[in-house]
C-alpha cells in the first residue's frame, strides 16, 4: 500500500483556480505513483491568503480565507478524492465555527466515497497559531476507520506531545498523519520530524509527515521550512524522504500486514506498558509550573 506525501511550495496565487491547479498537480503525481492516501501540509491554504496580502495583515488574511473559500475548498478535496479514488488528508486550513465564531486550525479528511471527517489542531503553538488567526482549540482523538487500515491526525505540534499518539494507538491506530507547518527556522522542522520518528517507534505504526515549505509573498518573515517523509517504526525507518527546499511529493510503500505480524514479536511496548505508575499524571491533574 503506498502513501504520499506533499512537500508544498507556497507561490503566489491570484484566484481559488490557481489553488486548484497547484493542489491537482501535486494529486496526479500521487495517483501515477498509485498512492492510496495522499496528505498535504499544515495550513497550505496560506497559499489563497496571498490574493490578500499585504492589503490585509496576516490574520484578517486567513480570516478571510476561511469565510470566503472553506466550502469551496471542501467541495473542491471531496471530488478529488472521488475523482482519484484515494483518501486525502488536505492538511490544515482555518474553520470558522459558526455557533461559537472561534476559528480553528482544521484538518478534513476526504474519503474515496465523498464522506467527510476532520480533526481540529489540540495544542496551539504560542507564536505561530494566534498570528494565523487561531483561538478554538480541538478537544477530541479520534481513530477514523478506512477500507485499507484506521488511521488518524495529529496537527504539527500536537505531535510533540506523546500522550496524544500513545492513545490513538491504543485507539487502534496504524497509520498517523502529521500535516506540519515550521517558520522561522529549520531548528523547528527537526524537533518536529525526531518526534515523529520517535511517536513511529514507541507507538510502532506509521506516520506520514507532509511540511509547508517556502516564502510567503506579501507577509513579513514568515518563511517554512522542512522536508516530507513516511517513516517506519525499525530499522531503516525513513521510507521515502523529501529534500530541502524543494516542491515534491515523496511516497513510501508501507507493508501493514508485516508490521501487525511484528508487533507481538520483536516490538512489545504496549504489552510491556505499566499504566498503574502512569496514571499519576491523570489523578494529580499535574499543570506545569515556571
Amino acid at each position: 500500500m503506498k502513501i504520499a506525501s506533499v512537500q508544498f511550495k507556497l507561490k503566489k496565487i491570484e484566484n481559488f483556480e490557481d489553488f486548484k491547479s497547484h493542489v491537482e498537480k501535486l494529486v496526479n503525481q500521487a495517483r501515477m505513483e498509485e498512492a492510496l492516501f495522499t496528505v498535504f501540509p499544515e495550513v497550505f491554504t496560506l497559499e489563497l491568503a496571498t490574493i490578500y496580502l499585504p492589503k490585509m495583515d496576516l490574520k484578517q488574511a486567513l480570516r478571510k480565507v476561511a469565510e470566503e473559500y472553506c466550502e469551496s475548498f471542501k467541495q473542491f478535496f471531496s471530488d478529488l478524492a472521488r475523482k482519484n479514488r484515494m483518501h486525502i488528508v488536505a492538511g490544515s486550513t482555518l474553520e470558522k465555527d459558526v455557533e461559537t465564531g472561534k476559528y480553528y486550525n482544521t484538518s478534513f479528511l476526504f474519503y474515496p466515497d465523498g464522506r467527510i471527517a476532520k480533526h481540529r489542531k489540540l495544542h496551539l503553538y504560542p507564536t505561530a497559531d494566534p498570528e494565523l488567526g487561531v483561538d478554538g482549540f480541538g478537544e477530541n482523538l479520534q481513530v477514523f476507520q478506512t477500507s485499507e487500515a484506521k488511521i488518524s491526525i495529529l496537527i504539527c505540534y500536537d505531535s510533540i506531545f506523546p500522550e496524544t499518539s500513545r492513545i490513538l494507538r491504543l485507539m487502534g491506530a496504524e497509520i498517523i498523519f502529521v500535516p506540519s507547518a515550521a517558520p522561522w527556522s529549520e531548528s523547528l522542522f527537526w524537533d518536529l520530524r525526531i518526534c515523529c520518528e520517535a511517536r513511529a517507534i514507541e507507538n510502532q505504526l506509521i506516520v506520514a509527515h507532509s511540511c509547508l515549505i517556502g516564502k510567503l509573498e506579501g507577509a513579513e518573515n514568515m518563511e517554512f521550512f522542512g522536508k516530507s517523509s513516511i517513516l517506519y517504526p525499525g530499522r531503516g525507518k525513513v521510507l521515502a524522504d523529501g529534500r530541502m527546499g524543494k516542491e515534491l511529493v515523496v511516497v513510501g510503500d508501507v507493508d501493514l500486514e508485516r508490521l501487525r505480524r511484528s508487533r507481538g514479536k520483536n516490538a512489545r511496548v504496549l504489552k510491556d506498558m505499566r499504566p498503574e505508575i502512569y496514571s499519576w499524571l491523570c489523578k494529580n491533574r499535574w499543570k506545569y509550573k515556571e
